[in-house]
Protein backbone atom coordinates (compact mmCIF):
# COMPACT_ATOMS: atom_id res chain seq x y z
CA UNK A 1 0.00 0.00 0.00
CA UNK A 2 1.30 3.44 -0.86
CA UNK A 3 1.53 6.33 1.55
CA UNK A 4 -1.92 7.74 0.71
CA UNK A 5 -3.71 10.08 3.10
CA UNK A 6 -6.90 8.89 4.79
CA UNK A 7 -9.73 11.34 5.45
CA UNK A 8 -12.57 11.16 7.95
CA UNK A 9 -16.07 11.97 6.73
CA UNK A 10 -15.82 15.67 7.61
CA UNK A 11 -12.52 16.02 5.75
CA UNK A 12 -13.84 13.96 2.81
CA UNK A 13 -16.86 16.27 2.55
CA UNK A 14 -14.57 19.30 2.59
CA UNK A 15 -12.27 17.75 -0.02
CA UNK A 16 -15.17 17.04 -2.37
CA UNK A 17 -16.97 20.34 -1.81
CA UNK A 18 -14.03 22.69 -1.53
CA UNK A 19 -14.93 25.98 0.14
CA UNK A 20 -18.53 24.73 0.55
CA UNK A 21 -18.27 21.19 1.94
CA UNK A 22 -20.95 18.73 0.95
CA UNK A 23 -23.20 17.30 3.62
CA UNK A 24 -22.23 13.89 5.08
CA UNK A 25 -25.58 12.51 3.92
CA UNK A 26 -24.66 13.52 0.37
CA UNK A 27 -21.34 11.69 0.72
CA UNK A 28 -22.99 8.48 1.92
CA UNK A 29 -25.73 8.75 -0.73
CA UNK A 30 -22.99 9.12 -3.34
CA UNK A 31 -21.26 6.02 -1.97
CA UNK A 32 -24.51 4.07 -2.22
CA UNK A 33 -25.01 5.22 -5.82
CA UNK A 34 -21.41 4.43 -6.78
CA UNK A 35 -20.45 8.08 -7.34
CA UNK A 36 -17.90 8.10 -4.52
CA UNK A 37 -15.70 5.23 -3.33
CA UNK A 38 -16.69 3.12 -0.36
CA UNK A 39 -14.87 3.98 2.85
CA UNK A 40 -12.28 1.80 4.50
CA UNK A 41 -13.44 0.59 7.91
CA UNK A 42 -10.32 0.95 10.05
CA UNK A 43 -12.01 0.08 13.35
CA UNK A 44 -15.53 -0.48 14.64
CA UNK A 45 -17.56 2.64 13.82
CA UNK A 46 -14.51 4.31 12.21
CA UNK A 47 -14.49 4.88 8.46
CA UNK A 48 -11.92 6.67 6.34
CA UNK A 49 -11.68 7.53 2.64
CA UNK A 50 -8.47 7.42 0.63
CA UNK A 51 -7.85 10.91 -0.67
CA UNK A 52 -6.55 9.54 -3.99
CA UNK A 53 -9.78 7.57 -4.54
CA UNK A 54 -11.88 10.66 -3.90
CA UNK A 55 -9.72 12.64 -6.34
CA UNK A 56 -10.19 9.90 -8.96
CA UNK A 57 -13.97 10.01 -8.45
CA UNK A 58 -13.98 13.77 -8.94
CA UNK A 59 -11.84 13.47 -12.08
CA UNK A 60 -14.28 10.87 -13.43
CA UNK A 61 -17.19 13.26 -12.88
CA UNK A 62 -15.27 16.01 -14.71
CA UNK A 63 -14.56 13.67 -17.63
CA UNK A 64 -18.24 12.70 -17.82
CA UNK A 65 -19.22 16.37 -17.83
CA UNK A 66 -16.73 17.17 -20.57
CA UNK A 67 -17.86 14.22 -22.68
CA UNK A 68 -21.44 15.48 -22.59
CA UNK A 69 -20.38 19.03 -23.45
CA UNK A 70 -18.32 17.92 -26.46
Amino acid sequence: MDNDEFLDSKSACAFIGGSRPINAATLYRGVKLGIYPRPVHVAPNVSRWRKSELATAIEKRIAERDAVAA
